[in-house]
């Protein structure tokens, strides 16, 4: 069942992706879209964490604000995806595991479907609109989008891969692809804030379209 969920959910997040990436194109700025700004933010990052350096502790930082928040939100107690880490490593002391509260999951899944560091930049960018020109705002904060996107899809597969060993595959396909729906979601509604031309409804309406005729093609070449 979870690798039939996977596979009806792919389509959104790809189809998603397309509808915002379609939306920044039809913005410019200083003879490049925002499509492009965001995407030279994206590509930089993935060099600098592939080559330089792999900013854990500031990733961790924003899950433990993150976590904190949910907790007193939703309730429950876990420090992982798979759950137990807290009362694991109690029980390594010879201690009773804890029981965990309902909700836990969504507790410990929800800092991995929030991009944080891309929230703060739109609201930023929000800010330094009203502040100072809008041409000298938009272009680095179109590339700290990209780049803060990429921050957080990379260190969230880096995290869930170290708990891949305790999960089905399929179970681990399943978390990938809902962190990247959901951020992309989380990540799209934000985006007016910095870039008010940027139309978060067009861009869902472009999604679903390109997710129905992804849909639409796998139908008739499964079942035609």
């Amino acid at each position: 069942m979870k690798a039939v969920t996977v596979a009806v959910l792919l389509p959104l997040p790809i189809g998603l992706l397309t509808g915002v990436l379609e939306q920044l194109d039809l913005i410019s700025l200083s003879g490049a879209t925002y499509r492009e700004w965001v995407g030279w933010g994206f590509i930089a990052y993935i060099g600098f964490h592939v080559l330089l350096y792999r900013p854990v502790a500031l990733f961790q930082a924003s899950h433990r604000v993150f976590s904190t928040l949910a907790l007193w939100l939703f309730g429950g107690q876990v420090s992982s995806v798979a759950g137990g880490g807290a009362a694991a490593a109690k029980k390594g002391k010879g201690q009773k595991e804890a029981p965990q509260a309902q909700g836990s999951t969504l507790v410990a899944f929800s800092p991995y479907a929030i991009p944080v560091y891309t929230v703060l930049v739109c609201a930023l960018g929000w800010l330094g609109g009203r502040l100072w020109p809008r041409p000298l705002v938009d272009g680095p904060v179109s590339f700290l989008i990209g780049a803060t996107m990429a921050f957080h899809w990379l260190m969230t597969a880096d995290e869930l891969q170290r708990q891949r060993e305790r999960w089905h595959i399929e179970t681990y396909l399943l978390a990938i692809s809902l962190v990247f729906m959901l951020t992309l979601l989380a990540g799209g509604v934000c985006l007016p804030w910095a870039l008010p031309e940027f139309s978060f409804l067009k861009a869902l309406a472009e999604g679903l379209l390109q997710a129905k005729a992804i849909y639409a093609s796998l139908v008739q070449q499964l079942f035609f």
